[in-house]
């Protein structure tokens, strides 16, 4: 991910996320403001390559607008269904992009079918 530049929430000067303000020293930091944004990739037959790109899509527009996180839908299913094949693909991909960007990866307290993953 390339540098991004914020603005201030201190004085409103522009500098680069993870960096300093030049003026009033406060800690440069995204903010993540918008609800969680919330996609479901076990009800439509998804396949594997049709499950990570959905995921990997749903990152990048949750980051890009600035969502405080972004809910996968992967199904509970059984042990050898269609959902439990795809929530044992993803789970690991989900933990792996949490490293990515220093998120959180939890799973969805109300659906026993879904995982969280905070960005703040």
């Amino acid at each position: 991910m390339s540098c991004q530049i914020v603005e201030c929430h201190n004085c409103g000067t522009h500098g680069p996320v993870g960096g300093v303000c030049i003026k009033c020293e406060t800690q440069l930091k995204r903010i993540f403001s918008r609800p969680l944004h919330i996609i479901d990739i076990a009800h439509n037959g998804e396949d594997r390559e049709d499950a990570y790109r959905k995921v990997i899509e749903g990152i990048e527009s949750s980051l890009s607008r600035n969502h405080k996180g972004l809910k996968v839908i992967h199904g509970h299913g059984s042990r050898s269904g269609h959902s439990a094949v795809i929530r044992n693909y993803i789970v690991p991909l989900l933990k792996k992009e949490a490293k990515r960007f220093k998120a959180r990866l939890v799973k969805d307290k109300d659906n026993p079918g879904a995982h969280i993953l905070y960005f703040n």
